[in-house]
């Protein structure tokens, strides 16, 4: 800026703000976005509360104790859960992000809360192994979901794998340990085409530097914290991001 040059007010609103996410860069979201000062103390930076239990209105009678909004009791709702998970929604360019403790919970909140009995899902041929056990032995065995394996890569092949009942497509990209690519777009226009989700198992390519699954519709990206973020059996925890209304369905169904 030019030195003694008057700032407009263009200028002014086009200024980054923290406490308007959509005017920072990716850079600064990792440090401002879902952090909270504490009021108790006035620190800058999120603390960590170790506290299991929050405090209760007067007449708890008539609250949903099972909700996840609101802070409770941590099975629900923590603090600091809250706080990075709007960090990484932010990050994600998404409305709201779950964390989990594990990988496995967080493709349990996925599949546990839209797939149902007589359900067909397309599963990536090169897959964690743990989704590959769900979908070929657990979920069709005991819950009568189907699932087919198929190439990513080769969308003819995606879209002859559909069927009248298939819901979710799940994908990874770059898949671990192949390093195949899916074009994300494609999968996510055809999957929507036909009502369908997809998910997207980001173990090598958080969003934030490659691309954002989010962009592309209803849509459950799934990266992995031992890389990048959050999600993985072998991982420090696992997160989905989803529209409020998936979020509230996949929080529900843990």
């Amino acid at each position: 800026m030019t030195p003694n040059k008057k700032i407009t007010l263009e200028e002014i609103d086009m200024r980054p703000d923290k406490k308007n996410l959509s005017t920072l860069s990716v850079a600064t979201l990792a440090v401002h976005g879902g952090n909270v000062i504490d009021t108790t103390t006035g620190a800058i930076r999120t603390p960590l509360v170790m506290a299991n239990s929050y405090l209760l209105p007067d007449d708890p009678s008539t609250m949903d104790w099972s909700s996840p909004d609101g802070l409770v009791y941590t099975r629900n709702q923590g603090h600091n859960q809250v706080c990075l998970e709007k960090k990484l929604a932010a990050l994600e360019g998404c409305e709201a992000a779950a964390v989990f403790a594990t990988g496995v919970a967080a493709l349990h909140s996925i599949f546990f809360a839209f797939l149902k009995s007589g359900d067909h899902v397309i599963v990536s041929d090169v897959t964690y192994e743990a989704v590959w056990r769900l979908f070929a032995e657990l979920l069709p065995e005991r819950y009568g979901i189907e699932a087919s394996f198929v190439d990513m890569g080769d969308l003819e092949a995606v879209r002859r794998a559909i069927r009248p009942n298939t819901k979710l497509f799940h994908t990874e990209t770059i898949a671990n340990p192949t390093t195949k690519v899916a074009d994300i777009a494609a999968l996510a226009e055809i999957a929507h085409a036909h009502g369908a989700l997809i998910s997207v198992d980001a173990t090598f390519t958080h969003s934030v530097l490659s691309c954002q699954p989010t962009w592309g519709g209803p849509c459950c990206p799934l990266p992995d914290q031992v890389h990048q973020w959050p999600w993985r059996f072998h991982g420090w925890g696992g997160s989905g991001f989803h529209s409020d209304d998936h979020y509230n369905q996949a929080r529900c169904s843990c």
